[in-house]
């Protein structure tokens, strides 16, 4: 009889656990995108990630850290993509930095409109959500972006206040709406020439010719 190797099964442990770990975490993506925090059950996301009842609990305590913990992965996996670029940032033009940032916003809201849709269920309440939102995520990155700004377009705070709120809705608003856009215009949005065209159309808009925001 074949004795299984101890660190063998501990292995294969460990990567059951983290595939359904993930599991529960691209459900509860999904549901929390497009359904809202109050629209959704633990219960809900166990079904829709086809595992046991008792396992969203399990692996994440309750909900609410549940919540957080698909909006640190969401926003943690943008944070590590910007950050694979500083390196390259740091050899253009302070104009093509800017550029080449909104054309990562673009692309990234192409591929992942479930990111912009866990903000826009939160963004229009004062709950304990936005509030976790802003101060661990869309700050930061939000004060940086207002610093480069001004710098390259000599933008100021007001200004970019207007400036900003354009480029979060013209990057995401396009993906976010696909099934109305193919429906009006016979496009995919999310067609690689589209997705190019449109980070190019920002660019020029927010960046090369920005009109004066203040």
């Amino acid at each position: 009889m074949q004795i299984d190797n101890p660190e063998k099964s501990n292995k294969r442990t460990q990567a059951r656990t983290e595939k359904t770990r993930q599991k529960l975490l691209s459900a509860a993506t999904e549901l929390f995108a497009y359904r809202g925090y109050e629209g959704v059950t633990i219960r809900d996301i166990e079904k829709s990630a086809d595992v046991h009842r008792g396992l969203a609990t399990y692996h994440f305590d309750d909900k609410e850290s549940l919540w957080r913990a698909v909006v640190d992965a969401k926003f943690g996996n943008m944070r590590e993509r910007i950050d694979q670029r500083l390196e390259i940032l740091k050899d253009l033009s302070p104009q093509e930095q800017l550029a080449t940032i909104v054309r990562f916003y673009v692309r990234y809201s192409a591929q992942h409109p479930e990111t912009s849709a866990l903000v826009s269920q939160e963004a229009t309440g004062d709950s304990w959500r936005v509030h976790y939102l802003v101060d661990n995520h869309i700050k930061p990155a939000c004060d940086a972006m207002e610093a480069l700004t001004g710098q390259i377009l000599g933008l100021s705070k007001q200004g970019f206040v207007h400036w900003y709120y354009i480029l979060i809705s013209a990057c995401s608003t396009i993906f976010y709406f696909a099934p109305e856009c193919r429906l009006l215009f016979g496009t995919d949005p999310k067609n690689e020439d589209v997705v190019e065209k449109h980070a190019e159309l920002l660019v020029e808009m927010l960046v090369r010719n920005a009109p004066d925001f203040d």
